[in-house]
C-alpha cells in the first residue's frame, strides 16, 4: 500500500535515532570533562598550571644496588666486609684520593700572581677513579665498589692503590687451590683488559652459574641444579659442593663445573630436557656451544660417581644433545573461519541498508 513503511525500515530508523542520541550525550560529556580540566589546572608558565595545589617534593631515589653498573663507595671496613659477603665475586678499586689537582691543567701564560694570586690547578675527580667508574658502568654483570678511606686501604693491604678481585667466600675452596684474591696486573685500566681479566679469574673451581655469571663460562660446562640456599639448605649445599669440587679437580682444563639454583634458573631446565617441577631434586646438565645435554639415565640419583660418569660420557662423545619437541597445535586444530555470516546477526540486506545510512 502507498505510504506503508516496512518493519525492517522502522527498526533501522529507531536504531539511527538511538545512535544519534548516544553520540550527542557522549560529545556533551567530553566537552564537560575538558572544561573541568581547564578549571583544575588553572594557569602556569606553560599556559595551564598547577590545579593540584603545591607540587610535592620528589623523594631521592634509593641508592642503586651493586651489580647494575653502579660502583658502591665503601666508607669503612664494615662496608667492605658486607660487600664481599656475597654469592658472587667482588671487584674493589683502591684509590689514595678521590679528587686531585687536574694533572693536565696548565697555568695561563698571562697569569699575574700579583694581580691574580697564586695559581692552582682546578680540582677534578681522580682520573683513575673516573676510568674505574666508566668500566663499572659497562660491566654491569659484575659487582663493583671503591674506596679511598685509609682504614679500608689498610685492610686491603694496598699502599699504592689498585684493582682487586675477591672470589665469593661462599664458594671458595682453598683445599682445591682457590685463591681468595687477585690483583689486576697493571696500573692503567681499560674496559677490554679488565673484562678479559675478570672473565678468566672471577669463578672459583666450582662457582655460581646464574643469569649474571653464565657468560663467564665460555666453554663446555657441567651445571648442577638444586636447592642452592645457604641459609635453609646448608647441609644440602655442602653435600653438592664437596662432590662437585672433587669431580671438577679431575676435569680441570676439560670441562668446567658450576652450581645453580633450580628455582632461579627453572626456565633453563627445559633446554636440557630436565623436569621443571622438582625443585628439591638434584639435577645435572651440560651446556656446550649452544647445545644442551642431560645424563643418559636421567633418573639416576646425584652422587660423585654419577657426576663423573656423566662428564666421562660427554667427553667421550657418547651423549646426544637434547632437542625440544615441536609445540602441539592448539585444541580444535585448523584455521577457523572468522568471517561474519548473515545468519549470525539476523542477516543480510537490513544490515547493509543500516551501514549505508550510518
Amino acid at each position: 500500500a502507498v505510504g506503508h513503511v516496512s518493519p525492517a525500515r522502522q527498526r533501522t530508523s529507531g536504531v539511527m535515532r538511538l545512535t544519534k542520541l548516544v553520540l550527542t550525550l557522549l560529545l556533551l560529556g567530553l566537552a564537560g570533562q575538558a572544561a573541568c580540566q581547564e578549571d583544575d589546572y588553572g594557569e602556569d608558565d606553560f599556559g595551564g598550571g598547577g590545579g593540584y595545589g603545591e607540587e610535592e617534593e620528589e623523594e631521592d631515589p634509593p641508592p642503586a644496588p651493586a651489580g647494575d653498573g653502579a660502583a658502591r663507595e665503601l666508607s669503612s671496613v664494615a662496608d667492605l666486609e658486607a660487600f664481599m659477603d656475597d654469592n658472587d665475586a667482588s671487584v674493589v678499586g683502591a684509590f689514595l684520593e678521590k679528587e686531585m689537582p687536574d694533572p693536565a691543567a696548565v697555568m695561563p701564560e698571562d697569569w699575574d700572581e700579583d694581580e691574580d694570586g697564586t695559581w692552582e690547578a682546578p680540582v677534578v675527580t681522580n682520573p683513575e677513579l673516573a676510568a674505574f667508574n666508566s668500566i663499572a658502568s659497562s660491566l654491569y654483570n659484575y659487582r663493583f665498589a671503591f674506596s679511598a678511606a685509609p682504614d679500608v686501604l689498610a685492610k686491603l693491604k694496598s699502599k699504592t692503590g689498585g684493582l682487586y678481585l675477591y672470589r665469593s667466600p661462599k664458594f671458595l675452596s682453598a683445599e682445591h687451590g682457590d685463591k681468595p684474591r687477585e690483583r689486576f696486573p697493571s696500573t692503567k685500566l681499560s674496559e677490554s683488559a679488565v673484562r678479559n681479566w675478570l672473565n678468566s679469574k672471577a669463578q672459583p673451581l666450582v662457582g655460581l652459574y646464574s643469569s649474571s655469571t653464565k657468560e663467564r663460562y665460555s666453554g663446555a660446562t657441567l651445571v648442577v641444579f638444586f636447592n642452592l640456599d645457604f641459609a635453609k639448605n646448608a647441609k644440602g649445599v655442602s653435600y653438592v659442593l664437596k662432590r662437585a669440587r672433587k669431580a671438577a679437580a679431575k676435569l680441570k682444563g676439560k670441562l668446567a663445573v658450576a652450581v645453580a639454583s633450580s628455582t632461579d634458573l627453572s626456565y633453563e631446565l627445559g633446554d636440557y630436557g630436565l623436569p621443571t617441577d622438582k625443585p628439591n631434586t638434584i639435577l645435572m646438565g651440560i651446556s656446550a656451544g649452544g647445545q644442551y645435554y642431560a645424563p643418559a639415565d636421567g633418573a639416576a640419583a646425584f652422587s660423585g660417581d654419577t657426576m663423573s660418569e656423566f662428564a666421562r660420557a660427554f667427553l667421550a662423545g657418547e651423549l646426544t644433545p637434547y632437542e625440544k619437541p615441536e609445540p602441539e597445535p592448539a585444541a580444535g586444530g585448523g584455521d577457523e573461519d572468522l568471517s561474519d555470516s548473515d545468519d549470525d546477526y539476523g542477516g543480510g540486506d537490513e544490515d547493509d541498508e543500516y551501514k549505508d545510512e550510518a
